[in-house]
């Protein structure tokens, strides 16, 4: 087998997420990898959607921008003063950590196949990073 790493499936305000996979030699990488994989460029499909999630400076949004079309989607409600954004490695949730002014004690969970935000989690006061490990 042979550890690969495919295009991002969602940026955040701050850095691109990748998954790092195994993927066994000959097998056909994700839309838009097969560089990154070691396969000749033919193999490569059409692009595939990504979102962009943006931290707003309104001080209570996260606006998702369609990558495709450079369009920005409807701001997502999320706790006060979003710092950081990370996405889980299979790309269906995105975690906003609120830590800005006023201080909050929350991470909001977004589901990115609807940009909808679920119930806040409290994690004590003021976080401004936020890691997800695959």
């Amino acid at each position: 087998m042979k550890l690969t790493s495919h295009a991002p499936r969602r940026i955040t305000a701050a850095a691109i997420t990748c998954t790092a996979i195994l993927v066994p030699a000959a097998a056909l990488a994700p839309a838009g990898c097969a560089a990154a994989a070691g396969l000749p460029a033919s193999a490569a499909g059409p692009a595939r959607p990504v979102t962009a999630y943006v931290a707003s400076s309104d001080g209570h949004t996260v606006v998702p921008v369609n990558t495709v079309t450079n369009k920005a989607g409807k701001p997502i409600k999320v706790g006060p003063g979003p710092e950081a954004i990370a996405i889980t490695p299979d790309g269906k949730t995105a975690y906003v950590a609120n830590g800005g002014l006023p201080y909050s004690d929350t991470v909001t969970p977004i589901r990115t196949a609807t940009n909808t935000a679920l119930k806040p989690i409290k994690v004590g006061l003021g976080p401004d990073y936020i890691a997800i490990t695959p």
